[in-house]
């Protein structure tokens, strides 16, 4: 007779979850890129928070949206792209981080400027669905610098 014990559950396969949770980041990437906002408030967590560079941090999907709107249909933010750098998995292969870079062209009265930063994304499963649970950026300088033509 063979001996099973309870509480044996099998291991996450850590190699499928990093992939499916890759392709949810570039979703979310490329929809924020697009400025889709609906789109891309579909990537996150009911209860996410962010804590934007000079800003307070914002809680709940409401907020979310207001703040994508304020930055990606003000006209306020032209160009965006973020690159992640690094992810790390939980064992469990419920939760996991990831940070990168992005870059923003934004709108100034006297021109375009760059800004240029980093971010850090903490994603965790929920109903079996990689989601963004909070999100802080920030940017490498003071203030953005004019884009020269």
């Amino acid at each position: 007779m063979r001996s099973t014990r309870m509480n044996d559950q099998t291991s996450p396969d850590l190699a499928a979850e990093r992939a499916v949770l890759l392709a949810r980041l570039e979703g979310v990437v490329a929809a924020e890129e697009e400025f889709n906002v609906p789109e891309a408030l579909t990537y996150w967590a009911e209860d996410g928070i962010i804590q934007p560079a000079g800003s307070p941090q914002i809680e709940g999907k409401d907020a979310i949206r207001e703040l994508y709107s304020q930055y990606f249909e003000s006209g306020l933010v032209r160009k965006f792209s973020g690159v992640s750098s690094h992810m790390e998995m939980s064992a469990g292969g419920d939760l996991a981080f990831e940070y990168g870079v992005n870059r923003m062209v934004l709108a100034g009265e006297d021109g375009d400027l760059l800004d240029v930063g980093k971010y850090l994304a903490i994603w965790k499963k929920i109903d079996g669905e990689w989601m963004v649970a909070a999100l802080s950026f920030t940017s490498d300088a003071a203030e953005p610098s004019p884009i020269s033509v």
